[in-house]
């Protein structure tokens, strides 16, 4: 089974995400994204749903049409230009973007904690501080985060210490990857599936 990507959104998009009118979204940063992945769609904490991706384009920010800007869930390009430019202040009318195609595998009503999708019977700050005691080679800046994970025991507290709530992906990345590693060394087991 192909292992699932994430796609964060801000909780601006909440409602266009519970109610299925985004197919579409633009990023200014190459996406870790390709056609077939599927992806849990992040907002608020909670998973909205499952998509698929269909495509990735890269493309000028003034080449962004209207249709896609309806994908999206903007009334409008300048709709949309607006909206991308506060998330990305840097972007100019001749920067490129990245227009990632979705379709909506499945739609989670009520959407889900993000910690239905935690596999192991340890939480993720106790797997910070397995971590960090067990003697597996960490970099500086694992250490860091997972010392702020194991303290403040939650991924968003530690997100924010880091230096604000965009960086959460860089703490659940870290947290996933040591748990592998954890359960690799025979350290940690995952939970049996109910």
């Amino acid at each position: 089974m192909p292992k699932l990507k994430h796609i964060m959104f801000s909780r601006l998009y909440i409602d266009r995400l519970l109610k299925g009118e985004k197919s579409l979204t633009i990023r200014a940063k190459r996406p870790n994204l390709k056609p077939g992945d599927l992806a849990l769609v992040h907002s608020l904490g909670m998973i909205v749903g499952k998509v698929r991706v269909l495509s990735v384009q890269a493309k000028g920010l003034k080449d962004i049409s209207e249709e896609e800007a309806v994908q999206d869930g903007f009334e409008s390009v300048d709709q949309l230009k607006a909206a991308l430019k506060k998330h990305y202040p840097h972007l100019r009318e001749d920067s490129y973007v990245y227009v990632i195609r979705f379709e909506w595998v499945e739609r989670y009503d009520p959407p889900l904690a993000e910690e239905h999708f935690w596999l192991y019977a340890f939480t993720p700050a106790e797997v910070a501080q397995l971590a960090l005691s067990s003697g597996i080679e960490l970099s500086e800046g694992d250490r860091k985060i997972l010392g702020l994970l194991a303290k403040e025991k939650s991924i968003r507290r530690a997100a924010v210490k880091l230096g604000g709530l965009s960086l959460r992906p860089l703490v659940r990345e870290v947290v996933r990857r040591v748990a592998l590693e954890l359960e690799r060394r025979g350290l940690l087991k995952r939970v049996s599936p109910s």
